[in-house]
């Protein structure tokens, strides 16, 4: 599942299953800053890489297209599905 493409992954601490999200590389170790643990990834983050929006798919992050009323990222200049201005 690991790759070196820049995608953020969701990482999470086995024992104790505390979570974090870090551009994951497969050659780094991640550690919980405060129980030690390694962590672990156990899924990506959308959007996936590459993607024109570098944002996490978090409600806080996302709008609502003027015109096709889909949600879209804050952080792109256009609607990805109908082309609309933001």
């Amino acid at each position: 599942m690991p790759t070196d493409s820049g995608q953020l992954f969701r990482l999470r601490a086995p024992a104790s299953g505390r979570e974090s999200i870090a551009d994951y590389r497969s050659d780094a170790v991640y550690r919980d800053e405060e129980t030690g643990e390694e962590l672990m990834p156990v899924a990506k983050v959308l959007p996936l890489a590459p993607s024109d929006s570098s944002l996490p798919r978090t409600p806080m992050n996302l709008r609502i297209c003027r015109r096709c009323e889909q949600l879209t990222a804050r952080d792109l200049a256009e609607c990805q599905f109908c082309g609309l201005p933001s």
